[in-house]
């Protein structure tokens, strides 16, 4: 704290990656990354976070304006919440700490429910309880004077395109912006280590980071799991496991541990996983592996792990809405040239091209009957347990809601980005293993870079993620940079979950018992699922909605189970909790 500033303190959750940059423009010499908010603060006032690069939560108090600004970084890897009631505002890392003050009231949020079930975001600040709000990645919240004013300090629909000479240009700035940002996490305590699956993301971060640290003789662990059973899924692999050690065989400072899937039961991972973030999981079969693989970093002394969740609509996004973005800007040659590339690389087929075409010039009925011909089923109702009656109550009427029917690639993009809230779950398993996960592919360099390049350049010559393939040429195996199919993750985990169906009936029959159960959750349609002879769910599990519906469903109802029992807070193990803070 500056002695003569105009801030009595801050609180900082995270690191800042520029910081010596940062001091630099300041004039002054780097020292304490939160002396360093309070000058930025004393030079930019309330718009200084967007100076910021980094994985942060902040609270910043000025005490002559009496003015309490809250920030997070656009990742939203570090979480923050608050409560507002009686001019007083309360703060905390964690939901927890907000449920467990005096006078909470905790109340199941029902709009915010219906959302999370139909994967439509809600309102920005929301959670799954009605008095506690979240501060939304890339924004701040200003409290002054008993008012709270949200605002988006990181807004990036309005970019510019970049407009370099060629795909060689863009893609060898794609590799310099996230080994970059590669580098910066690798600037943390302990051991490094890395989830390394057989996909362009986490290979891609794997590799650079191997490459960093083997010019300063440091080793870094890398992870993968690998299903227990074989199973069989046309046109994707399902054992990461040659992929990945394709990867690690190139860097000879890279430690690949393999990790099997089903080391733990399903309802074991949403009860500890629900009660440590306060909100149902969202894609229950993941957390299997990836509490495993924390568990096994964390006894080599890793306590940050590299990811590459969010790469998908970052550094390897596909191109798939580049033909209608190219005739939208009226490139109708660069269209039908496109097209041809798409067929001739067997991207896509002829009908496949039509349907990207003309999908945003159908009617809302045509779309949903297109689907269900492709599918066997509605594209909502693919994901999605809720009862119909429950959704129209919140005016959700979601069985129309098609993000790609008329999105351009960059809003597209960002609507998926900005849906996933990774906080609570990272600092889960922070507070579960003693590990943390930091995404590169999540950095604002990165997103805003990625978000900066045409279009066409992501399915150049009709390659999808061509980018992220030229960006690694010589970094990644040929084997995994051309791969051309996608991977699928835990695919054995119906082989495991046989185990656990009779828990399963049973969590269903409690939850008739539960009115919100009962009104969010279409329960027979969940029992019918359950009573499928196995030939038949196998066959379901080759399409992408059985299992996430199914698990969906199973996990928000145990939840609110839990949640009108009163064990929602029962700390299953001892968790690491971070500071409460209350200022009025």
């Amino acid at each position: 704290m500056l002695a003569d500033g105009p801030a009595d303190g801050v609180l900082l959750d995270g690191r800042i990656f520029n910081a010596s940059a940062l001091a630099a423009t300041l004039g002054i010499e780097r020292g304490d990354e939160r002396g360093l908010l309070l000058d930025a603060y004393g030079k930019w006032g309330v718009e200084f976070p967007k100076y910021l690069e980094g994985e942060f939560a902040f609270a910043l108090w000025d005490s002559r304006a009496r003015r309490l600004l809250l920030g997070r970084d656009v990742s939203g890897y570090r979480p923050l919440f608050y409560t507002l009631r009686g001019g007083t505002i309360r703060f905390a890392s964690d939901v927890r700490s907000l449920l467990e003050l005096p006078g909470a009231r905790i109340a199941p949020n029902e709009a915010h429910i219906a959302h999370w079930l139909e994967v439509i975001p809600a309102a920005a600040n929301s959670t799954f309880f009605e008095d506690i709000l979240r501060l939304p990645p890339g924004h701040t919240l200003l409290f002054e004077r008993g008012r709270a004013v949200l605002n988006a300090f990181c807004q990036q629909e309005n970019l510019p395109l970049l407009h370099l000479r060629d795909s060689r240009e863009y893609a060898d700035g794609l590799r310099e912006v996230l080994k970059q940002s590669v580098a910066d996490r690798l600037r943390q305590p302990g051991a490094a280590g890395s989830q390394l699956s057989g996909g362009l993301d986490s290979s891609s971060v794997t590799a650079l980071a191997a490459g960093l640290l083997q010019t300063e003789g440091r080793k870094l662990f890398a992870f993968t799991a690998v299903p227990e059973f074989a199973v069989n899924v046309p046109g994707r692999f399902t054992d990461e496991g040659p992929n990945a050690a394709a990867v690690a065989a190139l860097y000879p400072n890279v430690d690949h541990i393999r990790v099997r899937h089903g080391s733990h039961s399903v309802f074991s991972m949403i009860d500890r996983f629900s009660s440590a973030q306060q909100e149902p999981i969202f894609n229950p079969s993941n957390y299997n592996w990836v509490y495993e693989i924390c568990r096994q970093a964390g006894q080599r002394g890793v306590e940050t792990l590299q990811t590459g969740a969010f790469g998908n609509m970052t550094i390897s996004y596909d191109g798939a809405l580049a033909l209608p973005d190219l005739a939208r800007q009226g490139r109708l040659w660069e269209v039908a040239r496109l097209a041809w590339d798409l067929h001739r690389q067997g991207t896509r087929r002829w009908r496949g091209v039509a349907n990207v075409l003309l999908r945003p010039l159908l009617p809302r009925w045509a779309r949903r009957a297109a689907d269900y011909v492709r599918d066997g089923c509605s594209r909502p109702t693919a994901h999605s347990l809720i009862r119909r009656e429950f959704a129209e109550s919140h005016g959700l009427h979601a069985l129309a809601v098609d993000p790609f029917a008329h999105g351009d690639s960059r809003s597209v993009r960002l609507l998926f980005l900005r849906r996933a809230d990774p906080g609570p779950s990272v600092d889960a398993f922070w507070q579960l293993t003693g590990v943390s996960m930091t995404d590169a592919t999540a950095d604002k360099r990165v997103m805003e870079y990625c978000l900066s390049v045409p279009v066409e350049y992501y399915c150049e010559k009709g390659m999808p993620r061509s980018l992220i393939r030229n960006a690694m040429a010589g970094v990644l195996p040929e084997q995994v940079r051309t791969e051309r199919r996608k991977g699928v993750q835990a695919a054995d985990f119906g082989e495991h979950f046989r185990a656990e169906r009779q828990e399963a009936l049973d969590e269903l029959a409690r939850l008739r018992t539960v009115d919100l159960a009962v009104r969010a959750l279409d329960l027979p349609e969940m029992e019918r699922m359950l009573h499928l002879p196995e030939s038949r769910v196998r066959e379901l599990s080759l399409r992408a909605f059985y299992w996430p519906k199914l698990l969906r469903g199973l996990s928000l109802g145990r939840f609110l189970r839990r949640m009108e029992e009163g064990t929602l807070l029962v700390r299953e193990e001892p968790p690491i909790i971070r500071n409460a803070a209350k200022m009025g």
